[in-house]
């Protein structure tokens, strides 16, 4: 069981590119706190401070976004994620942009920002996945977002569910008024209604009350970049 637990530890992207005794001499005086989780079990919670680097060991995780107006209601599917928000243990605002809640039976490791300080960042290798991590998510949105243009509705409604994504990429789940739509993308609500319609004709979301399903973000914008 401890081999298994270390064998995943070696599969975290923070210690990509490190032996098993590299790994076993950074974190011989670290203390790691693992967690198990059911079914809808919450991880962090929106505006909560962001003191810990929370990895998802197992288990699938879904996160919610609430902007500030309380107009757009978020739900982003992350089977992937491996890690909650290191982007946010530094910077100005240094607190969780989203609530985190497990669709499935899951475990989670969290480090101490002080023990990453004083302990973890003190190795090169840790010290860079660090930064690629960070750094990773802030081009792979840039990118898509440069590179996909906003002249249709349709355009502006993907870019502007990209823009509130936590990953560009993956099934959105998005709660917002036709008429708070339109005015945030600075179009009218026929014009909306139009564009909605037509990406639902086209399969690539669903309509439903109040709210629209898109089944992949990725695709649907490689799809309307192309047709361009």
């Amino acid at each position: 069981m401890e081999f298994t637990m270390f064998e995943r530890l070696l599969q975290l992207p923070l210690f990509q590119g490190m032996t098993t005794q590299e790994v076993s001499e950074v974190m011989s005086h670290v203390r790691l706190d693992f967690a198990n989780y059911h079914r809808g079990d919450e991880i962090v919670m929106q505006g909560e401070s962001c003191r810990k680097l929370i990895y998802i060991i197992s288990g699938e995780v879904m996160a919610e976004h609430r902007n500030a107006s309380l107009q757009l209601l978020l739900t982003e599917h992350l089977p992937d994620l491996k890690v909650i928000e290191p982007f946010n243990l530094f910077g100005m605002y240094q607190t969780y942009s989203r609530t985190y809640t497990f669709n499935t039976a899951g475990c989670t490791l969290a480090i101490d920002k002080r023990v990453l300080l004083s302990h973890l960042m003190t190795n090169n290798i840790v010290k860079i996945n660090f930064m690629n991590i960070v750094c990773n998510k802030y081009q792979q949105t840039e990118r898509l977002l440069c590179h996909f243009p906003d002249d249709t509705v349709q355009h502006k409604i993907v870019r502007f569910v990209l823009s509130h994504s936590i990953i560009p990429k993956g099934r959105k789940d998005v709660q917002i008024k036709m008429t708070q739509l339109a005015n945030i993308l600075h179009e009218t609500r026929l014009n909306v209604s139009i564009a909605l319609n037509e990406m639902q004709e086209q399969g690539a979301i669903r309509l439903q009350r109040g709210s629209f399903i898109v089944n992949d973000i990725q695709e649907l914008a490689k799809v309307l970049a192309v047709e361009n």
